[in-house]
């Protein structure tokens, strides 16, 4: 009971400012005497500081890290014991300003760690998962880290010239020797309903096939580091039971998370966990089921052909017609196709297949253009050009520009593409678009990387056809790049306005609108 009553006092004092004893009393209603007790044993144990006031005690909290240690170990350290302050504890105010950039400083010290995190990125997911996990704040700030400091000098011998050691897999090991159970924990606390008010607080949908896939690749890049000598001692704590965490994922669950990522408006998140779910059940029905989901994305998303193409494999499955609603589905999009404008289609990536060598079924308007590649380092016309265009179709009505099509006769040639230079044109595009003013939404463009074919029919490896979409922006604005030029699309290119020429485009872009009101 006392303990209890100890854990009232520290919640009541917590987000509030400085309280007296009585005033303690009419909050909680406990006795006089009690709380007085009560308050004395916080006050020597550094937990409370007494400050006194029109000569009357009162008590606050301290905010250093070894009383927010303290308060942690005290309500955390039994999760099935007085739950009702465990969550009114892990969603105060107090609770959350302790978890800062000097809290996450201290855990990465006590592992040995600030050396090796030192960017902004991995103080700020340290800091993350620690907000979203109090098992992984309990172990960051409780956790034996003996075998980390044996680590760490084993890092620090590796300083000798004479030491023939792979410096970058140790290091690998030793971080993943903290992030495995860090990222085990956020996995456990998921499952746990007291946590849900927390999750609540920080905005979270907790999905746990993404954790556990975290999981996975943690314990991945623990196998293949695993391999110096005193290290191995470790792996069979640290690994056992990663398979059988995989496996246990339940098909459905990505389904039922695509759905939710459905309604966040989280479009590709969602189909990529519905490919997922497809891949993996077996079942026809639930496949069916699944596909007319997908299907339910691309109609969202106005790619009314692709949507069309999910409905009808969703048929294929359901040979006996139990789903009606992909039978009804499909004729939706096939309505909606049919009436699609030019605009509209901009909004749905190119539904053909590119083969080598030979012409594409359209033309360079002012809704497409085309551009051929030369030299070995694509990503340096794929800079220039991406952010142009694309302000001077946002200027328009959108368009799409294709590199890998020569624009004097449609043929498709093509670019060379590995996967490293696939990731530095995506990062590219995406850090240029992102300089545009204003600023653009995630729903405004789409980069697609086509495969292309030779005439048999099959791939030919590394050669892309790169298309950028821009869709009809959602609000009507002059659109400028990074570096404050505005571009129109033309039919037969673009066109860089400056002086009279913006003043005389502003002019005639809002005057409908004008003309309206």
């Amino acid at each position: 009971m006392d303990n209890l009553i100890r854990k009232k006092i520290v919640l009541s004092l917590l987000d509030n400012d400085p309280k007296d004893a009585n005033e303690i009393v009419d909050e909680i209603g406990e006795s006089l005497g009690d709380i007085e007790d009560q308050l004395t044993a916080l006050v020597l144990e550094n937990i409370c500081e007494k400050i006194n006031q029109n000569e009357v005690d009162q008590y606050v909290i301290r905010k250093d890290i070894e009383t927010f240690e303290e308060l942690v170990k005290e309500f955390l350290s039994n999760k099935e014991e007085h739950i009702e302050q465990i969550t009114q504890f892990i969603t105060s105010e107090y609770y959350f300003n302790r978890i800062d950039n000097e809290l996450v400083d201290y855990v990465l010290k006590r592992f040995y760690l600030d050396s090796l995190y030192q960017t902004d990125t991995d103080i700020e997911g340290t800091r993350r998962i620690l907000h979203a996990s109090p098992s992984a704040l309990f172990f960051s700030l409780f956790e034996d880290t003996t075998r980390f400091k044996e680590s760490s000098e084993h890092l620090n011998q590796l300083k000798s010239p004479d030491e023939n050691w792979d410096t970058e897999r140790i290091i690998k090991l030793h971080c993943s020797m903290f992030e495995i159970p860090l990222s085990e924990k956020l996995y456990h606390d998921i499952h746990f309903p007291v946590y849900n008010d927390l999750y609540k607080k920080l905005g979270i949908r907790a999905t746990l096939h993404r954790t556990q896939v975290i999981l996975a690749t943690l314990h991945e890049k623990y196998i293949e580091t695993d391999t110096i000598g005193n290290m191995s001692s470790y792996r069979a704590e640290e690994v056992s039971g990663a398979g059988q965490l995989i496996a246990q994922i339940d098909p459905i669950v990505f389904c039922d998370d695509g759905i939710a990522y459905f309604h966040l408006g989280e479009f590709q998140f969602a189909l990529e966990l519905f490919d997922k779910a497809i891949e993996t059940i077996q079942d026809p029905i639930l496949k069916a089921k699944v596909l007319n989901n997908k299907g339910w994305v691309f109609l969202e998303k106005k790619q009314y052909q692709k949507a069309i193409e999910c409905f009808e494999m969703g048929i294929s499955y359901d040979s006996e017609g139990k789903i009606s609603e992909l039978r009804a589905n499909k004729q939706v999009a096939e309505e909606y196709l049919a009436r699609a404008t030019d605009a509209d289609n901009l909004t749905e990536p190119t539904q053909i297949r590119f083969i080598h060598e030979q012409v594409v079924p359209f033309d360079e308007t002012r809704f497409y253009e085309f551009k051929e590649i030369k030299g070995n380092n694509p990503s340096n016309p794929i800079s220039k050009d991406a952010d142009v265009y694309t302000v001077a179709f946002l200027n328009r009505e959108g368009g799409r520009i294709f590199w890998g099509i020569r624009d004097g006769d449609r043929i498709t040639v093509g670019v060379k593409l590995n996967d490293g230079q696939r990731d530095r044109v995506r990062r590219i595009v995406s850090e240029k678009l992102g300089a545009i003013q204003p600023p653009l939404s995630v729903e405004d463009w789409q980069l697609e990387f086509h495969q292309v074919y030779d005439l048999q029919s099959e791939i030919i490896e590394n050669l892309w056809v790169i298309e950028l979409l821009v869709s009809l922006p959602q609000r009507k604005d002059v659109y400028y790049t990074g570096s404050n030029t505005l571009y129109v699309k033309t039919e037969g290119g673009k066109k860089k306005l400056s002086g009279v020429e913006v003043t005389e485009f502003i002019r005639r872009h809002f005057q409908n609108d004008t003309e309206t009101e």
